[in-house]
């Protein structure tokens, strides 16, 4: 396809779209979580509001024009992004609202875990490969991160499970890009 890019599933308008989705998404998080702070001062609250709802559309036409070409790492990389956006801050943390979360979590590991299933079944035999090889770099980096984690917990924020699963899925799109480059040449 073009030369410089890691595979042929990788077009330079799906890494435009990519970088537009992630920074809407961003953007329009910030604009709305903003917006929810100055809810009681209403005009104030519309100059943040509006663009939020509007960042977000963008992001999500981006997303839709991604999936419809078929560009699936791309997903991988902006759900990496998304989940440390979505984590609970001020919530109350009841025995409900825990089992909340883990039900949300789980959802979105399995997923993630049948998006990858599914991309790799359509896939060809060297496009497996550099798959299977990228998952197992990433999560083999991701262990070694929480082990290392586990040795300094006690000078260490605490961790958050959408911290890990972002980490995964940045990691295995790093992996990826890597392994599909090394393939290529």
């Amino acid at each position: 396809m073009f030369s410089g890019l890691p595979s042929e599933r990788i077009s330079r308008i799906g890494v435009a779209e990519f970088v537009g989705a992630a920074a809407t998404l961003v953007a329009g998080t910030l604009l709305l979580r903003r917006a929810g702070l100055f809810y009681l001062e209403r005009p104030y609250s519309y100059y943040f509001f509006f663009p939020g709802v509007m960042a977000l559309f963008i992001s999500g036409w981006l997303v839709f024009r991604i999936v419809r070409r078929g560009e699936y790492p791309w997903v991988f990389g902006l759900a990496a992004i998304a989940l440390p956006l979505f984590q609970p801050s001020v919530a109350p943390y009841t025995v409900r609202f825990r089992v909340v979360v883990a039900i949300r979590d789980l959802a979105l590991i399995t997923t993630a875990v049948l998006f990858v299933a599914r991309s790799i079944r359509r896939a060809d035999e060297l496009e497996r490969r550099v798959h299977v090889q990228a998952v197992s770099w990433s999560y083999t980096a991701i262990v070694l991160a929480l082990v290392s984690y586990a040795m300094f917990e006690d000078v260490l924020p605490p961790l958050h499970a959408t911290w890990v699963a972002s980490a995964l899925l940045a990691s295995w799109m790093a992996a990826w890009a890597y392994e599909s480059a090394r393939y290529q040449r």
